[in-house]
């Protein structure tokens, strides 16, 4: 039999945790106010703005709250979902869910994850943790803090998310609940059922208490996308003819200049992922002296995913004099490219992704005056891809016509005959590109050669240990409240794996298989295809048992056609990285006035890191097989940086009435590099250019047009000055910040809520990613093994164009102002609303940069507003989220360059995130006392993730680098509760 809720009761508790005072003004007395008492049920929504608020007044830092309504629900399904509702937060989403936050417009990587205080790993390249995994059921509250005190984890700029398990005795009572849901994408057109339970119970006389949750879910998604390359720049374009004997004429107007993308891509990916958590929270408190407690959590990924492509490599036309731009338009910004490759990728990837964490922890009272508290708490995450496999067919020689614009980017194949009339030129000139004999028809599907096999096992690990220990003196004294000291140890280790083949059918022996024969000269005619029914494809592709059969075969050949397994490709990316780090804190409370207290002290931290990694050089046209190749690994010598820093504050509280507090902290914080930033590696990627020692200006990327040099012969060449490189960077340190924040916050009732909070942000050191700057190989952070490479020449001293690099930059600052407004009317409507407005500058090194400039991974303006109703049964909100561009990534425009000349200054070519705004939509009903259900309707304006280039006049402004839709989805579902 359920169990009575104590709705009153708790709420009166509520009431009295605010310090509200909801009698009249007018002095009463005691049996009048006894008469006059009434405790009103609340519930919902307006019952968790309630928790929140109380639990914001009673933390020692600023903060903001996500609290449970009455059923122990969060208003959203997970907790980044939940999150972006808060003043100052954002959303980061992937395939189309809510994953990462941003807090201040600072994005993931200025933000901290804990659970109850420790650290989560995460098996990505960032160290950003993704909430998607955390569901709201498992949890008793969520806490961001934006200013910190000593004794917390400082390794954030931007706040701490800390998520609290659920606790019995944060309940105060058992309790059960299942909850069973669906969900329902349109661009998916299918179904995402989920079924959670949570509860709470109180045994031995009070004395233990449990708090558990576990839950499955089978999720089903569809993301469409297109992209430029990810690390390859823009290119300059200008008119030029190749002939098939190799010479090359120009055309009138010679002049016109484009800057144009150099690949574009679409892709379509149908994920389908089974995800399953537990959590428990076992507390023992056997006397009001002594608490311990054993937490755990587990989730587990498991992914069937599959992704397609169909990829236009511009990059395969020489740029200016190549002979194989054949048209440019100087208005329109299109181009006519020959020679060019046209890639249909099917990719079918199943892996893995299961974290837990572990902790272990009690807190004692020593006499009447002195608390220790101590915790060892262990975070694994491991990512494992296991058994993925990619069929590439390949149609070459072909004439595409390109064009860059904001919000997409046009690829289409065209007939010579076409082509003649757009360019004017002749159709002869395109029978045949440079160098090449026959023009591609994509009409006929035998052109499509089955080319490539791709098979993958890869695994990444993240490890933490931690443990800390805080020891909390109280004084009986007018001015001093109480000593805090402490200090943690944490290791971490974080490593990537891989085992991959990438070859060419043809290459391997299929011991007279003739199936494996049949398929080594295959095309895609040859298998059932299809145009995908979305996606904006243009050509089909086979369908999945088709190639299920392809790389069936193909793992027989993988051995012999890679000439001994797995070398280049599954070394390339493989890195391991170790970070410890040791810190100890000293603080206090001082009682200033009755009204007033100051909380101050400092931190020491000290960092030890160190990764190991490769220099990789993959080129898939000088090949002479065997060890002659030009794919080329080279273990980097092992990168090691140490480096400490005191952390003070001062945080100041004074209340000079119930309904008012007032906060002012000065503190200091600072935020380590991402695990992908400060790696040791270094690639040069896709196709490689060399140089004719004996005619430097003489350099291209295909051996014929260098004279087919041998590979004896090729090790007099040398590298050219215009390859890219990307270059991890592990002498980065970590940003530090100096930080002061104000706030007031008023409550007049218990029914409305203001606040105001003024902050500002001094960075050193910021960290920031550089695209396409010019140094010298000896200048950059990690010494490359080049005299290691004997296959051709690259001098210490080379000069190269195009790095892309992470780097420390001066100083950046930020400033702004956070705004909330929440107000619960008599009637049930209701009003939740937030805005925060920010103003950054940063400085960066004047080889990249000479002006100043807006702070990289910076969002100027968030807000956020909730509109609703609710009475005793029902709710209804309209939510809508707002975000301004970022800034993401800087190009190269150093302080000798000349700013008219595009080639020197590339501030075009500096990489946004553009805005984006949202409207959800949500109504819960409760049918009976203890069943209710409740309707999702999220990204109702189907809103899309867009990143772009700048730009300029010779890329007619902005042009697309991503694009991301997910539409809009829907969720239903019934929550019972026993009690």
């Amino acid at each position: 039999m359920a169990t009575k809720f104590p709705y009153k009761a708790l709420s009166a508790c509520i009431f009295l945790a605010m310090g509200v005072n909801a009698k009249d003004n007018e002095p009463e007395s005691k049996d009048k106010k006894e008469q006059d008492v009434e405790v009103i049920e609340v519930k919902g929504v307006r019952l968790a703005d309630l928790k929140a608020r109380g639990m914001e007044r009673d933390n020692d830092a600023y903060s903001s709250v996500v609290a449970t309504d009455d059923l122990g629900n969060f208003v959203d399904q997970n907790v980044a979902e939940s999150l972006r509702r808060l003043p100052g937060v954002t959303l980061e989403r992937n395939e189309g869910e809510g994953t990462h936050v941003a807090i201040r417009g600072l994005g993931p990587n200025f933000v901290s994850v804990s659970m109850n205080g420790s650290e989560l790993a995460g098996a990505g390249d960032d160290r950003k943790v993704g909430l998607d995994g955390i569901t709201g059921d498992s949890l008793g509250a969520i806490e961001v803090f934006k200013t910190l005190t000593p004794e917390m984890n400082l390794n954030s700029i931007g706040g701490l998310v800390n998520v609290k398990a659920i606790s019995a005795y944060d309940k105060g009572k058992d309790s059960f609940k299942l909850k069973l849901q669906n969900s329902y994408q349109n661009l998916s057109q299918q179904h995402s059922p989920k079924f959670t339970f949570d509860g709470t119970s109180l045994l031995l006389d009070d004395t233990i208490g449990i708090g558990y949750s576990a839950g499955i879910e089978n999720r089903k998604t569809h993301v469409e996308e297109f992209r430029q390359h990810d690390t390859t720049a823009m290119t300059f374009r200008q008119t030029d003819v190749g002939y098939v004997d190799g010479s090359v004429t120009s055309v009138t107007p010679f002049g016109a200049t484009i800057i144009a993308p150099s690949q574009f891509e679409k892709r379509l990916e149908d994920a389908e992922r089974e995800r399953a958590t537990a959590n428990i929270n076992l507390e023992f408190r056997p006397t009001d002296l002594s608490q311990y407690y054993i937490r755990a959590n587990y989730s587990s990924y498991a992914d069937n995913d599959i992704a397609l492509r169909e990829k236009f490599d511009f990059a395969d036309a020489d740029p200016i004099g190549g002979g194989e731009t054949a048209y440019v338009n100087g208005t329109t910004k299109e181009f006519l490219v020959t020679d060019i490759d046209l890639q249909n990728q099917y990719f079918i990837q199943e892996g893995d992704n299961v974290t837990t964490t572990f902790s272990i922890g009690g807190k004692n009272l020593l006499g009447e005056a002195t608390t220790i508290d101590y915790e060892y708490a262990f975070s694994e995450s491991v990512s494992e891809i296991k058994d993925g496999r990619r069929a590439q067919f390949r149609e070459r020689d072909l004439i595409v016509l390109g064009q860059g614009l904001r919000d997409h980017i046009n690829a289409r194949v065209v007939s010579p005959e076409e082509a003649a009339s757009i360019s004017g030129l002749d159709a002869a000139v395109f029978v045949g590109g440079n160098n090449a004999d026959v023009q591609g028809d994509v009409s006929q599907l035998s052109n499509f050669d089955l080319d490539n096999i791709f098979l993958e096992d890869s695994e990444r690990t993240d490890e933490i240990e931690n443990f800390k220990l805080n020891i909390k003196q109280e004084f009986d004294s007018e001015f001093v409240n109480y000593v805090k000291v402490g200090g943690t140890s944490s290791s971490r280790t974080h490593k990537r794996g891989k085992d991959r083949w990438s070859f060419i059918p043809a290459d391997g022996d299929c011991n007279e298989n003739a199936a494996c024969i049949a398929m080594q000269t295959s095309t895609l005619d040859d298998y059932i295809n299809e145009i995908p029914s979305t996606g904006n494809f243009s050509y089909p592709l086979p369908i999945r048992s088709e190639v299920e059969n392809i790389t069936a075969l193909g793992t027989d050949l993988a051995y012999s056609a890679t000439a001994g397994g797995t070398t280049f490709e599954s070394t390339r990316d493989d890195y391991s990285i170790s970070e410890d780090a040791y810190a100890i804190y000293a603080m206090t409370e001082l009682q200033l006035a009755d009204d007033m207290s100051l909380i101050t002290g400092v931190r020491y931290v000290h960092t030890e890191f160190s990764s190991t990694g490769y220099l990789s050089i993959n080129n898939d046209k000088f090949n002479f097989g065997g060890d002659n190749s030009l794919d080329i690994n080279v273990a980097l010598p092992d990168a090691k940086i140490t480096y400490s820093e005191y952390y003070p504050s001062a945080h100041l509280r004074y209340e000079p009435t119930e309904q008012v507090l007032i906060r002012g902290s000065i503190w200091t914080s600072y935020t380590r590099p991402s695990f992908n930033q400060a790696r040791a590696f270094a690639q040069l990627d896709s196709r490689i250019v060399l140089c004719d020692p004996h005619d430097l200006t003489n350099c291209n990327d295909n051996p014929g047009d260098l004279g087919s040099p041998n590979a004896i012969e090729l090790q007099g060449y040398v590298l050219g000055s215009e390859n890219a490189l990307k270059v991890g960077n592990p002498n980065l340190v970590a940003m530090s910040s100096t930080n002061f924040d104000s706030s007031i916050s008023w409550y007049p009732t218990k029914d409305l809520f203001l606040e105001a909070s003024i902050f500002y942000k001094n960075i050193d050191n910021f960290i920031y990613d550089a695209v396409g700057i010019k140094d010298r190989i000896n200048n950059l952070p990690l010494s490359l093994p080049v005299d290691h490479i004997s296959a051709f020449a690259i001098p210490q001293d080379l000069v190269l164009n195009d790095i892309n690099i992470t780097l420390n930059g001066d100083k950046a600052s930020v400033m702004g102002i956070e705004l909330s407004y929440n107000q619960f009317f008599e009637s049930g409507f209701f009003i939740q609303s937030n805005t925060t407005f920010l103003d950054s500058e940063a400085q960066v090194d004047e080889k990249i940069r000479a002006e100043k400039m807006k702070m990289p991974s910076q969002a100027d303006i968030t807000a956020n507003l909730a509109i609703g109703w609710e009475n005793k049964g029902f709710s209804a909100r309209v939510i809508g989220n707002y975000r301004s561009e970022i800034l993401d990534a800087i190009s190269a425009c150093p302080s000798d360059a000349d700013l008219s000349d595009p080639t020197e200054c590339r501030a075009w070519g500096d990489r946004y995130i553009d805005a984006i705004s949202t409207v959800d939509f949500k109504v819960k009903y409760d049918i009976s006392k203890n069943l209710s259900m409740y309707f999702d309707a999220i990204n109702l304006t189907e809103e899309v993730d867009l990143r772009y280039i700048e730009g300029n006049e010779m890329s007619g402004g902005n042009v697309a680098f991503k694009h991301e839709f997910y539409g809009s989805s829907y969720q239903l579902g019934l929550t019972y509760k026993f009690y």
